[in-house]
C-alpha cells in the first residue's frame, strides 16, 4: 500500500512519520526496519506513527531503526509535535499526546523552539562503573575526559549487551566537559539502532540530571549533541526530578511516498 511519509530530524536524529489510518494497530517490525534502512529504504533512526486518540491531541507510537517498537523518543517528540501542528492535529501553542510511557504535555512556539515536558525521574544511582536513569527510555552514563576518544562501536555493545542485556538494553552516553564553562558534550548508542546517533534527546535529559546531581550544574542545562544543542530544565524535589521539559528544533527534511 502506497501511503505518504515525511522525514524530519531533530539535531541529527532523524524519523520517518506518518499518519495512522483507521483504528491504531501495531506494525510488524519487518515492515518499519525496511524503510528505515539507509541502503534500500527511505533512511532513518526511527518511525513514528501518529494516531486519533480520545484525550488528546494525538497517540504516538515509536519505532526503533531495527523495526522494535521502542519506548519515549525525545527528539523524536519534538517531531511529532511540529508534524502534528503542520497536520491541523493541533491550534495554538500547546499540545497532548500519549506515548509509551503515559500523557505528554508539549509547547510549540516555532520550529526551531519545541518544548516536550518528561514523567518524573529519580535519583540517579551508580551501576557499573557509572550511573543510571530512567528518562522515558533507560540510560547509563559515563563522565570521561573527552567523548571524541570513546570507541563506541566496541564499548556501546559491550554495555548494552553485557550488563544490560537481562533487562533488555539500555542506550549509553558519555558525557565529558567542553573546555567552557558549565558546557558539556555527549555522545549516545542507541539500542534498536545499535549505533551512535547524533543526538538523542532523553539522553540529553538523563545526562543534564547527572551533571546536577553530581556537578552541581543549576537548571536549565544546554548538552551539546553532535547533532546540535538541546535544552533541559527542571526542578528537583528530594528523591525526584520533576517538571522535566526538553527543548529543540525540529526540521523538516523532505516528503514522499512510500509502498509499505
Amino acid at each position: 500500500m502506497a501511503q505518504h511519509f515525511e522525514k524530519y530530524h531533530g539535531t541529527g536524529n532523524d524519523f520517518i512519520l506518518l499518519r495512522g489510518e483507521g483504528p491504531r494497530q501495531i506494525w510488524e517490525s519487518a515492515r518499519v526496519a525496511r524503510a528505515c534502512s539507509r541502503h534500500t529504504g527511505i533512511g532513518a533512526d526511527g518511525l513514528m506513527i501518529l494516531w486519533a486518540v480520545d484525550g488528546a491531541d494525538f497517540h504516538l507510537d515509536y519505532y526503533n531503526a531495527d523495526g522494535g517498537l521502542g519506548s519515549l523518543c525525545g527528539n523524536g517528540s519534538r517531531c511529532a509535535v511540529d508534524f502534528a501542528f503542520r497536520h491541523g492535529l493541533f491550534v495554538g501553542e500547546i499540545c497532548h499526546f500519549f506515548a509509551s510511557d503515559g500523557l505528554h504535555q508539549a509547547e510549540r512556539h516555532s520550529a526551531d523552539q519545541i518544548k516536550v515536558h518528561f514523567s518524573n525521574a529519580s535519583h540517579l544511582h551508580a551501576q557499573h562503573q557509572g550511573f543510571y536513569v530512567h528518562t522515558g527510555s533507560p540510560h547509563h552514563l559515563c563522565f570521561v575526559e573527552n567523548v571524541d576518544a570513546i570507541d563506541l562501536a566496541v564499548d556501546g555493545p559491550s554495555l548494552r549487551y553485557g550488563p544490560y542485556a537481562a533487562a533488555g538494553g539500555a542506550n549509553i552516553n558519555w558525557l565529558s566537559p567542553t573546555g567552557t564553562e558549565g558546557a558539556w558534550q555527549i555522545r549516545t548508542y542507541e539500542r534498536g539502532v545499535e549505533a551512535e546517533t547524533l543526538s538523542c534527546g532523553t539522553g540529553a535529559v538523563a545526562g543534564a540530571l547527572a551533571l546536577h546531581q553530581y556537578h552541581g550544574l543549576p537548571s536549565p542545562i544546554t548538552i551539546e549533541a553532535r547533532g546540535g544543542r538541546l535544552r533541559v530544565d527542571f526542578n528537583k524535589e528530594g528523591e525526584w526530578f520533576s517538571n522535566i521539559r526538553l527543548t529543540g528544533p525540529a526540521v523538516f527534511i523532505f516528503e514522499g511516498v512510500w509502498l509499505w
